[in-house]
């Protein structure tokens, strides 16, 4: 997915400034993407790989860790009876480790994990003990899984990570309060109509978006009073095409690739060639350029799948009746991407990758009257 993040020194300042600033609650949304976790917490966003690693052996010493997009976490005692005692490490510091989960690999486990990667941005975020946390969340099937990502997340927590700043152990109670779970990009589409994306949407017209997520394309269509009138999911966002280039460049036989022929390339570090800028694999200096195999895999991957979504917007008669076409997600800010759909007439919103969480955020301020 591509995204940025605050760099590390304003990542400092901001957990300094939170610690300190006699914050007893804060109103957040959180999109529990399976490539990137995305949330707003008050006024601080924070987005992390989804990623989760275990800790199995917990006499190893020193392991603890903490940096602007990954995390240690111990939970000490709380609502989550079953996860006493527990330690695992979230977003890089999960990558980092040999075994680890990818959340776009197993989607389920962004349910049964919500709680896991809430305390996660907790400890980066730095937060006063004894805070209260209002939050809404977003999950593919809500229908099904609302009830039980609420049991696992609503209660009081403690839980411990390692100090920003100090670097020392530090144990924090928090209270969440899950507010809702909508459907994936219901958030979204509140803040096109009622944020600061706003569209001038009359409930008898229609408006289509596109989110490109790491594991998905999901377009939705909807009115100026919220519903719904149209949905489709497409399997393959981001990841796939990331894992499509890692492949090429397992088949690559010039002489850059010699000594790493038998070398199984890793979509995560395409993925971070194509985050900074430099569409190389590895070192930005020694590492392989993949520029061919972008170029190739990319317009495989879009056409394929932007098909799919023009049979859809057809078959239903969707695209006469639109207003607008607005796209989303962080797959949007892919290299390519932004100009083939403005090619197609779509319009790619401001933070793009936020505009769910932003959204979810606003839903949980108008659930409280805030």
């Amino acid at each position: 997915m591509t995204s940025t993040t605050t760099n590390a020194p304003n990542w400092l300042f901001q957990a300094h400034q939170l610690a300190k600033s006699g914050i007893t609650e804060l109103i957040a949304g959180k999109d529990c993407g399976a490539g990137y976790g995305k949330a707003i917490y008050g006024d601080f966003s924070l987005m992390m790989p989804s990623a989760y690693s275990l800790i199995r052996n917990r006499n190893i010493m020193h392991h603890q860790t903490i940096s602007k997009d990954g995390a240690w976490v111990r939970y000490v005692d709380g609502h989550r009876a079953d996860l006493r005692e527990i330690q695992y490490f979230w977003g890089s510091a999960a990558i980092a480790q040999t075994d680890h989960i990818l959340l776009h690999e197993d989607k389920s486990k962004k349910a049964e994990l919500a709680l896991e990667s809430i305390l996660a941005d907790l400890a980066v975020l730095n937060i006063p003990d004894g805070m209260k946390l209002s939050i809404s969340l977003s999950n593919h099937n809500p229908e099904r899984s609302s009830t039980e990502i609420k049991r696992r997340v609503s209660g009081i927590h403690t839980f411990q990570h390692l100090h920003p700043v100090t670097r020392e152990i530090v144990s924090k109670t928090v209270e969440i309060v899950v507010s809702e779970v909508y459907p994936e990009g219901f958030g979204s589409i509140a803040y096109c109509l009622f944020g600061e994306a706003s569209l001038v949407l009359d409930p008898s017209e229609l408006a289509i978006a596109l989110d490109i997520g790491s594991s998905t394309w999901i377009a939705t269509v909807f009115n100026g009073a919220g519903a719904v009138i149209g949905r489709h999911l497409i399997e393959g966002g981001a990841g796939q095409l990331h894992s499509m280039i890692a492949e090429m460049l397992d088949k690559r036989n010039d002489k850059a690739s010699f000594l790493s022929r038998d070398v199984k390339h890793l979509p995560s570090l395409v993925n971070q060639g194509i985050l900074d800028g430099t569409l190389t694999y590895g070192n930005a200096s020694t590492g392989k350029k993949f520029e061919t195999e972008y170029k190739q895999c990319l317009d495989h991957w879009w056409s394929s799948r932007i098909e799919k979504f023009a049979s859809f917007i057809a078959n239903n008669n969707y695209l006469d009746g639109a207003k607008y076409l607005v796209a989303w997600g962080g797959g949007v800010l892919l290299p390519g991407v932004d100009q083939n759909l403005a090619d197609l007439g779509f319009v790619t919103l401001k933070n793009p990758q936020y505009i769910n969480a932003l959204g979810l955020k606003l839903l949980t301020e108008i659930s409280k009257g805030a």
